[in-house]
């Protein structure tokens, strides 16, 4: 009897429970009816004949930031970084010159033909001091590339430029720095001190 008599208070407890669920919403969904509500509100307003939405569209609207934003005019990339302008039209001129001078690469025959006839060559060795000490093309000038910028008023003025690396990539960025940068007429001697020997030229330590 005293079970029977708890079952039954059980069951009333849960149905009160359930009532009470039934009667209070919960949080989630009273912000479902709010949202459900607004979207009824503003989608409810009919488009106006321009096919819009009624109030300010939003590329108009004063709420839309982008319209604050002021015209930006082209501005060279060399003002940006307070350099001369002829840096541009240097480096314009340098690539576009590039496939009719070869790339700026001259074999080791080619430079020793052009400076039989033509004596203003300078050399330049762009390989760290050490490599140049082991053994380095005679009369070179030993400028490792990080200095090039600081160290290019070694290069007598006036003089084409025969430039040699470790690797010719490093030789082709000396070549481009000295053209742009510089002015100078300059060229990567391709292959370096090995195409040098090669060719049967001798070496100085």
């Amino acid at each position: 009897m005293r079970s029977n008599n708890l079952l039954l208070g059980l069951m009333a407890l849960a149905c009160l429970l359930v009532q009470a669920c039934a009667v209070e919403d919960s949080p989630e969904l009273i912000d479902q009816n709010k949202v459900d509500q607004m979207n009824t509100q503003i989608l409810g307003e009919k488009k106006t004949d321009a096919n819009s939405y009624k109030g300010q569209p939003w590329a108009t609207s004063s709420l839309n930031d982008s319209n604050k934003i002021e015209s930006i005019s082209a501005v060279q990339v060399s003002l940006v970084q307070g350099q001369s302008s002829d840096y541009l039209g240097q480096a314009d001129s340098f690539l576009k010159a590039a496939t009719n001078n070869g790339f700026y690469l001259l074999s080791v025959a080619q430079f020793l033909n052009k400076s039989s006839t033509d004596k203003n060559w300078a050399i330049v060795d762009v390989r760290p001091a050490q490599l140049y000490l082991g053994g380095h093309i005679p009369e070179a000038l030993n400028i490792p590339l990080e200095n090039l910028i600081s160290q290019m008023g070694m290069i007598p003025a006036g003089q084409k430029v025969a430039v040699y690396g470790a690797i010719d990539t490093n030789a082709a960025f000396a070549v481009q720095t000295l053209r742009v940068y510089g002015g100078r007429d300059a060229f990567v001697l391709s292959g370096g001190i090995v195409t040098w020997q090669a060719a049967g030229m001798p070496v100085v330590t």
